[in-house]
């Protein structure tokens, strides 16, 4: 019998001072049996730095289950992605597929070992230029991803890409993605 996913409920209030997007949006995620809090919270986390004002919206991919679709991605009303988003360390195959399916490749790694994957990666990656990379904080991720209910609510403010999260048990998280490489198209 395979296990289902688990389902959370999140209530995000956002103040994006760079795009000036302020808002307030209900979200349902759904964290596969082999996806980490840390992985889930990391798509999360991607979602509030690539949403806002946009038509049409961001959405959640399959996730874990889906190997060959983004795991966030922004689609045009044909069904087109416009914006490919992988969590994680996908290999430079990946994203190079997923230059030729979109016209805007991001690559958002947050675990430990993101200095080796990148060693490995940056010198096919660097060539793509479609293709963007920023790392996500891996404390702050953990930190976030600690004793989370099925249902919570984060405020979120965005200034000059830096995220300011108040988390589900009132803390404060900070935290300041790292362009590993930006998107030269």
């Amino acid at each position: 019998m395979a296990l289902s996913s688990t389902i959370f409920q999140v209530q995000l209030d956002i103040a994006d001072n760079d795009r000036s997007y302020y808002g307030h949006q209900r979200l349902t995620l759904a964290q596969h049996p082999s996806e980490t809090p840390e992985r889930m919270v990391a798509r999360l986390v991607a979602w509030c730095l690539f949403s806002g004002r946009h038509d049409p919206p961001l959405t959640f991919g399959g996730g874990l289950s889906t190997p060959n679709e983004p795991d966030l991605s922004r689609r045009d009303l044909l069904d087109n992605v416009q914006h490919w988003i992988d969590m994680g360390e996908p290999d430079a195959d990946r994203v190079r597929r997923a230059c030729l399916r979109a016209p805007r490749v991001t690559v958002v790694p947050y675990g430990r070992a993101v200095p080796q994957w990148w060693k490995r990666q940056e010198k096919d990656i660097t060539r793509m230029n479609r293709a963007e990379v920023l790392r996500l904080p891996w404390e702050e991720i953990g930190q976030l991803a600690t004793e989370l209910p099925r249902t919570f609510t984060w405020q979120v403010s965005l200034t000059d890409g830096i995220l300011y999260i108040t988390d589900h048990r009132g803390e404060m998280v900070t935290l300041a993605p790292e362009t590993l490489k930006e998107n030269a198209a």
